[in-house]
């Protein structure tokens, strides 16, 4: 199974991936003696690296037969990628087209954990713009998309994440603009979390009715102020919309 001939390959990695790709529909459960000989390692070499992946729940061993299956974390794993790979690709025309109609920055945003990041960018074609890393991790109470994010969440994780991240506001004003967002479904920012940038953010639901993204647009403060760009709010907030009737959301 494991690749020789790419320097870049770390053998160690490879072959916990080649354990994990042992189970299958018909593999279910394996032992340690059929996973030894399923990926052609040493049993003391296959022990060891079932132990790591075990201690990050990426397999599970039953006690009393002592065979392997796969772990909790590979589900979850699997949830979140599919869940991103199949939004990225639902949310990919929408975004140009809004990049195309605006001139300025898509992005698409997920929450992972106390943090936002961005999972898809279509950038802007004038000459300045403003970008944002794929995969950085940006804070939930600055910034259009971070307060969109935060406004669908529980009360307790709300004045957690305030007690930790930056403010630019008040508690009371920050709680005041998210119940807004709840009922506007549309969050704006100016050079909050980024001086000279301006922002404009709308929720995307699932088919159950939960935020599980943002949508943004965001470009220089000294050309895109979300205020004053005529229509703004209706077009961002069809936009996201439009996706989440693709994700299965009806009103």
């Amino acid at each position: 199974m494991m690749t020789e001939n790419n320097p870049q390959v770390i053998r160690s990695v490879q072959r916990a991936i080649d354990i994990l790709q042992c189970f299958n529909g018909e593999k279910v459960e394996l032992t340690l003696t059929e996973i030894s000989i399923e990926t052609g390692l040493a049993k003391s070499t296959t022990t060891r690296l079932l132990a790591t992946l075990e201690e990050n729940r990426f397999l599970e061993k039953e006690t009393s037969s002592g065979k392997y299956r796969l772990g909790r974390n590979l589900y979850f794993l699997g949830y979140r990628a599919g869940r991103s790979i199949e939004l990225k690709e639902v949310a990919k025309e929408t975004m140009i087209r809004l990049r195309d109609q605006l001139k300025e920055t898509v992005n698409l945003y997920v929450r992972e954990g106390e943090h936002r990041v961005c999972i898809q960018q279509f950038e802007s074609l004038q000459s300045v713009k403003h970008m944002i890393q794929i995969g950085q991790r940006l804070p939930l109470t600055v910034g259009a998309s971070g307060k969109v994010l935060l406004a669908y969440e529980p009360k307790k994780f709300i004045e957690e994440m305030m007690e930790k991240q930056t403010m630019v506001k008040s508690k009371v004003a920050l709680l005041s603009e998210l119940n807004m967002i709840t009922v506007e479904k549309y969050a704006e920012s100016i050079e909050e979390r980024e001086t000279g940038t301006s922002a404009a953010a709308a929720p995307i639901f699932n088919i159950n009715g939960e935020v599980i993204a943002a949508l943004s647009v965001s470009g220089p403060a000294q050309r895109f102020n979300p205020s004053k760009v005529s229509d703004l709010k209706t077009i961002l907030v069809a936009s996201a919309l439009e996706i989440s009737n693709h994700m299965g959301f009806t009103l």
